[in-house]
């Protein structure tokens, strides 16, 4: 089975860069991405945070998890995808697109 998501930066706000995610299997959200790209929230496209789940990558966990599964699994995969093509370009992309097997 292959899966694919795509993240593009929708936004870029005093609290952080918005980007809008989108898997194959039609899954869709907003993530905020903070100032120093270390820290991940659900947001609105907006840019407002949605519920406690957060991601920070220097502590390298999951902190509040939402109880939906997917919507977990798919905030998971979307921000490590943000984090990794950062460090790897040494700035937040403005569009990334990944596809599993």
């Amino acid at each position: 089975m292959t899966a694919s998501l795509t993240c593009r930066k929708i936004h870029s706000l005093e609290a952080g860069s918005v980007y809008a995610w989108e898997t194959a299997e039609g899954g869709t959200g907003n993530i905020l991405i903070d100032p120093e790209g270390s820290v991940a929230r659900l947001c609105t496209p907006e840019g407002i945070a949605l519920g406690d789940m957060l991601i920070d990558k220097e502590v390298g966990h999951m902190e509040n998890p939402d109880p939906d599964p997917e919507l977990r699994r798919s905030f998971l995969i979307a921000a490590s995808v943000i984090f990794q093509e950062g460090e790897r370009q040494g700035r937040l992309p403005d569009k990334i697109t990944r596809t599993y097997w």
